[in-house]
């Protein structure tokens, strides 16, 4: 089972949802975001930025589209965003942990997490019924 915590807004680009860490960054970023949450916020993505491998085939054309999502066994990484979820829920931001078991093409693993394109879905036409 792969996890994912993402927000509402849309990442036009990847055809997804932005996922956490941007979120994170600009509430970390924000002029008036107090100085503990800020401090708060970049201890879990110092963490995680020392961590958390950044995947180099994201920066590939072919893979723009790939997000992120957690392995089920990802623990420590796991605990650090759950916090992060915390402070931005705090914050009015709503972030949605969604969970699956076929995140797309993976295009990168490591021991905790993998970097997937997302499967596109053919819509199908339902057929009319014929009226004689």
């Amino acid at each position: 089972m792969y996890v994912r915590f993402e927000g509402q807004v849309p990442n036009v680009g990847a055809r997804s949802r932005l996922g956490i860490f941007l979120l994170a960054g600009e509430l970390r970023d924000h002029p008036e975001t107090p100085s503990w949450v800020h401090d708060e916020v970049q201890a879990h993505l110092g963490w995680l930025n020392a961590n958390l491998h950044v995947p180099d085939v994201l920066m590939l054309n072919d893979n723009m589209t790939a997000i992120c999502w957690f392995k089920s066994g990802a623990h420590e990484p796991m605990k650090r965003v759950r916090a992060l979820k915390a402070l931005l829920e705090e914050f009015g931001y709503t972030i949605d942990v969604i969970t699956s078991s076929a995140p797309g093409t993976i295009v990168y693993e490591d021991d905790w997490q993998v970097a997937a394109k997302p499967v596109r879905r053919v819509r199908r036409r339902r057929a009319l019924p014929v009226h004689a």
